[in-house]
């Protein structure tokens, strides 16, 4: 199948009349003329035959057909199905080709993702085998392996997890926790995600117990903050992690002070494999299964940026009680 789109995509390129818009049009002009030909033939003969039956005195009843206008829109109503079904098969095949392409943004970023690290720990092998380093060097090139294992432990997990959440026989466990625990054990047991910046929490509730799901909910953190990270060039990333309760209402929010989005990413930016502007660090997965994970626990996610440049916010509801 990725043969097929491949020669399709190269079609598309060189020749303009393999584009799926002018065939789409050429289709709707050819069909219109169609039927325009066969309505305006279907007139003439019933006018000469008017004029047959008025020139010999025949029975019109027995030569006119008092359907005419019902056949004609009889007619008309299947070309709207005809036209209709067109359509269809042009947004599929729209949506087929820019998923094919976000297949293949990801798959190039995702190759990208693992042959960095790999070339990097093979580097530093090689460095170990050839040379004679003192315990300072050893000890600084073994801390870079680290770094450079955790980025592939990094995306092998992220695998995993959208292969857990599109599982349609997931298996759940969801049970009554704290919140508010959770997220202040997750600070505490996981440094080595913040060290390209600073996380900060606070709540108006000392605790805010939920039915929750442990894994997801630290699997939902660790995607949302580590994005925070991802897509920020400041001299000093800061998430910040808010929760607050209002009545009948949770509502958590993750405050960065990245990239920001523009307005025609907030629709996109939770769809698979999207990524967004071109950075190779993301794979296109993490919003995506933060979405899916916020749904299995009945809450909504929504995005805000004030733009380009200027940070974002990702802001989660959960109905209580």
């Amino acid at each position: 199948m990725s043969r097929d789109f491949t020669t399709l995509s190269s079609m598309i390129k060189s020749r303009w009349f393999y584009h799926p818009l002018f065939i789409f049009i050429f289709s709707l002009l050819a069909l219109a003329l169609s039927l325009f030909l066969y309505i305006r033939s279907y007139l003439q003969v019933n006018e000469a035959l008017q004029q047959v039956v008025l020139k010999y005195n025949l029975n019109a009843k027995q030569i006119l057909q008092s359907e005419t206008w019902v056949l004609i829109l009889t007619l008309s109503l299947l070309v709207s199905v005809i036209l209709t079904g067109l359509l269809i098969i042009f947004i599929y095949y729209q949506k087929m080709i820019q998923l094919y392409r976000l297949q293949q943004n990801f798959i190039n970023g995702f190759t990208h993702e693992l042959k960095t690290p790999i070339a990097s720990l093979q580097l530093f092998l090689d460095t170990f085998t050839r040379h004679e380093l003192k315990r300072e060097e050893q000890l600084r090139y073994i801390e870079f392996m680290k770094r450079d294992t955790k980025r592939l432990s990094d995306n092998v997990s992220r695998i995993l997890q959208l292969g857990r959440l599109e599982d349609r026989n997931i298996q759940t466990e969801f049970k009554e926790e704290d919140l508010v625990l959770i997220i202040r054990n997750f600070i505490k047991n996981t440094p080595h995600l913040f060290e390209e910046g600073k996380v900060l929490f606070e709540s108006n509730t000392e605790s805010l117990k939920m039915q929750l799901d442990v894994a997801l909910i630290d699997m939902l953190l660790m995607n949302l903050v580590t994005n925070g990270f991802i897509y920020n060039k400041s001299v000093e990333k800061i998430v910040s992690i808010k929760l607050f309760v209002q009545g009948k209402m949770a509502t958590l929010e993750f405050i960065d002070n990245g990239i920001g989005l523009e307005k025609s990413e907030h629709k996109k930016i939770f769809k698979k494999f999207y990524q967004i502007g071109k950075s190779s660090k993301g794979n296109g997965l993490g919003l995506y299964i933060v979405s899916n994970i916020v749904r299995l626990h009945k809450g909504e996610i929504t995005s805000k940026s004030p733009g380009h440049g200027l940070g974002s916010t990702f802001q989660i509801n959960f109905k209580l009680g």
